[in-house]
């Protein structure tokens, strides 16, 4: 018995021996860091603010450096670096990588930027950053680079069997919003630790969000690497000898430093980057090291459309390093802290435990802005080249670089509408959501969106018919004497025009711009013509205006209880356009127009409320802090089932100066609302105006605040039917198609200029458009029905 015990516990001691040494070795990871310094020679242009002209560094303050950790986990290997640079620019990477050692393939290198505004420029050929950075000069770059590599090669010969830790602190004082008094700042210090056998700190990592620009005034042309210097400085003072302060900025795209210890010009710098330290080094005190799996995925996706295609490239490098279950996203520019914010929502709900969104990494394009700073005009949404749903752009491209869970939704897929021909028009209809509604017609008239862009757009610029004193893009108009340069400047010019705009339409505009192959930039530049053409700072091409319109309400429209006429004038051959808008939220409605225009002049919604515009110059010059008429009616459409509904949104919009808007509403009998119809006024006050024996015109021809075309219009439709009884369908019909021969151009009701007569009968949700015919008469109407929805 005893014997095959023993027999049995030899094989069992055999077995254990035979299966360890078949199991396969686990590699222990590997560390290295290093610094290396790239302080300029004297002379060197430095980099970060347009008011140093260029001028070389006078002085150095601090070194600025290099800063390398390179890990191996057995199966991958990267090097992470730091730079003292503000930013990394294509030329700079691709010099690094024909430099850097080969034991890393290139797609594992990942080269960051601290974005200092005192650390050399000179290394990129763009002209829009060389206003910032300074002429190129190549030995600056050859020099940086060389020195970035050695800083490779040293971390790797300083490798050793290493363990790694990362845990994510807070701060509150350290950063604050620098546009939104009291806004969003990230929180979060993380820190990654590396320590060799014996427990030292090989290397210490951070990662803060905010501008290193503490350096102003008599120092601006120092070399310094700012407050990130005095961090590197008093963080290796408090850890072991040897250990490498290593800094990562966050998503500090409208983050700058806080001062809390209130200190001023250098000592302001030192206390920010002490401070700083100080907590990095309390957590970092609370880590502990162990083995780690590393994982690198990248992806080079294609770009947003832009207006920059010409100095920006079309696609872009993107990173992702986890480490275990850190995640560290690293993104090529400056991303505010909304998209930082939202990345690491994105990360912690798929199952990270941290993560760190690494801005100025790899390449520099600039500012990322979310949706809602869009129409705001300040640095960081004017230096915002990629439209604005590029925080979704990144959450989808980052989100399929993580290897847990599932990336998130794109766009969803559609396909063109279906053009029909009625009578004169073409006519669609569009439904889904917001984007999947604007892609349909912009597919559908992706040629008619091209050629007006090009003849409306394009070539006025080339012309030089566009002129602004005001704003950047006429600032920008000075330094840049280019087409190019200019409809940039004139895209960046347009977007305070979107304010208002609910973001709905402006995700429907990002899919017609998508659906038309254009840039968002560039399809609501074309959206905007009319408005830049109302005012006096542009030159003459297009007068928009409008018109006529008037109702009849109560018993003045006979059974039909409410009944609105209108005429719309446009100068220029257009193709005139029924679309019907069926979408997921809101009312169905539908309007007339032209295939490029996505916003409203004419049309009715599925409540039986309508809304029309006209352009009255006496009133003053429409602002362009606010959403365009035509938009702001759009949004009232979709928005808005009652009259009072529609007051109030259109009340709200008090920049629409030198506009009339008439909008009318069926009866509700089941809430016992009758049928009502307003005029609002836009001037230096904002005046509704009543009907008056249940009849209203767009305009009163007595007043002083009516241009003299619409004075006579107006003067004719009160003679032909104030006097009338009933008001009715085809009284109105012929009313606005009269054309005396006393009146010449728009001074005459229907004239060469008008694109449509519409009457509107909204209780019954209907309403019929006539188009101009080969004599130039309207010809047969089309009936457009929305009961139940637009059909």
């Amino acid at each position: 018995m005893r014997r095959n015990r023993s027999l049995k516990w030899h094989a069992c001691r055999l077995a254990l021996v035979l299966m360890l040494l078949a199991a396969p070795l686990v590699e222990a990871l590997e560390a290295g860091a290093a610094k290396v310094e790239i302080t300029p020679p004297l002379g060197t242009p430095l980099n970060g603010y347009g008011d140093r002209m260029g001028r070389g560094a006078a002085s150095v303050h601090d070194p600025v450096w290099a800063r390398c950790l390179y890990l191996n986990d057995g199966t991958t290997s990267v090097f992470l670096v730091n730079t003292d640079l503000c930013m990394v620019p294509p030329e700079l990477r691709e010099r690094v990588l024909e430099l850097a050692p080969e034991e890393v393939p290139p797609e594992h290198i990942i080269l960051t930027a601290t974005h200092t505004h005192s650390a050399q420029g000179g290394m990129s050929r763009k002209p829009l950053f060389r206003a910032i950075s300074g002429r190129f000069m190549p030995e600056v770059l050859d020099r940086t680079a060389r020195r970035i590599a050695e800083s490779m090669r040293e971390a790797l010969r300083n490798r050793q069997p290493a363990a790694i830790g990362y845990a994510a602190g807070k701060q509150q004082a350290l950063s604050v919003n620098r546009r939104v008094k009291d806004g969003p700042i990230d929180p979060q210090l993380g820190v990654v630790r590396v320590d060799d056998a014996d427990g030292n700190p090989i290397a210490i990592l951070a990662n803060f969000a905010a501008h290193p620009t503490t350096v102003s005034g008599d120092d601006l042309m120092c070399v310094s690497a700012d407050y990130v210097g005095a961090y590197y400085d008093e963080l290796e003072r408090l850890a072991t000898v040897g250990c490498v302060a290593m800094f990562t900025n966050g998503a500090e795209g409208n983050q700058r430093t806080g001062n809390p210890e209130n200190k001023s010009g250098w000592e302001r710098t030192e206390s920010i980057g002490r401070l700083l330290a100080v907590e990095v080094k309390g957590v970092a005190n609370q880590i502990r090291c162990g083995e780690a799996t590393l994982k690198v995925a990248y992806a080079t996706p294609q770009l947003p459309r832009t207006m920059g295609q010409f100095f920006l490239p079309s696609s872009v490098l993107l990173q992702t390093l986890e480490i275990n279950d850190l995640l560290m996203t690293f993104v090529p520019g400056e991303p505010c802290v909304e998209i930082g914010l939202g990345l690491r929502e994105r990360a912690l709900a798929r199952g990270y435990s941290v993560q760190f969104t690494v801005g100025l990494s790899n390449n520099f394009l600039a500012y990322f802005v979310p949706v809602e700073y869009y129409p705001e005009m300040y640095y960081e949404t004017s230096m915002n080249f990629f439209g604005p749903w590029i925080s979704k752009w990144f959450y989808e491209q980052f989100t399929t670089l993580m290897t847990r869970g599932k990336a998130e939704a794109a766009w969803p897929e559609s396909t063109a509408a279906v053009v029909e021909t009625d009578q004169e028009a073409q006519r669609v209809t569009l439904s889904g959501s917001p984007y999947e509604i604007g892609f349909q017609r912009g597919a559908a008239f992706q040629e008619a969106l091209g050629t007006a862009y090009a003849e409306r757009v394009v070539a006025r610029v080339e012309r030089g018919d566009f002129v602004s004193d005001e704003g950047l893009w006429a600032t920008m108009s000075k330094y840049l004497d280019t087409a190019e340069y200019t409809l940039i400047g004139l895209g960046i010019g347009s977007r305070p025009l979107l304010q208002g705009v609910s973001t709905t339409v402006i995700e429907e505009l990002q899919g017609m711009a998508d659906g038309a192959g254009l840039p968002f930039d560039a399809l609501w530049l074309l959206q905007c013509v009319p408005t830049f053409d109302a005012r006096p700072d542009s030159r003459a091409f297009l007068r928009t205006a409008f018109c006529t319109m008037f109702a009849s309400v109560g018993d003045r429209a006979g059974a039909d209880d409410l009944l609105v006429g209108r005429n719309l004038d446009w100068q220029g051959d257009e193709q005139p356009v029924i679309v019907e808008v069926r979408p997921d939220t809101g009312h169905a409605f539908a309007q007339v127009g032209f295939p490029w225009n996505a916003g409203v002049f004419s049309g009715m919604n599925d409540a039986g409320l309508v809304v029309c515009a006209e352009r009255m110059r006496a009133l003053g010059n429409p602002g362009t802090e606010g959403a365009p008429v035509e938009f702001v009616l759009r949004d009232v459409l979709q928005q808005a089932g009652t009259l009072q509904e529609a007051l109030a949104q259109l009340k709200a919009s008090d920049h629409l100066r030198g506009y009339h808007v008439l909008v009318a509403c069926a009866a509700d009998k089941g809430e016992g609302v009758k049928s009502e119809a307003r005029v609002v006024e836009f001037g230096d006050d904002v005046v509704t105006r009543k009907p008056e024996r249940g009849f209203l015109l767009g305009a009163n021809p007595e007043s002083e605040t009516v241009d003299e075309d619409a004075r006579a219009r107006y003067a004719r439709v009160a003679e032909l039917l104030s006097e009338e009884h009933i008001i009715a369908s085809s009284k109105i019909r012929k009313t606005l198609q009269d054309s005396p021969a006393g009146q010449l151009g728009r001074a005459r009701i229907w004239n060469d200029d008008t694109k449509h007569r519409i009457v509107f009968e909204p209780n019954a949700r209907v309403f019929h458009v006539s188009f101009p015919g080969p004599d130039g008469r309207p010809g047969k109407p089309v009936t457009i029905s929305l009961k139940g929805g637009v059909s």
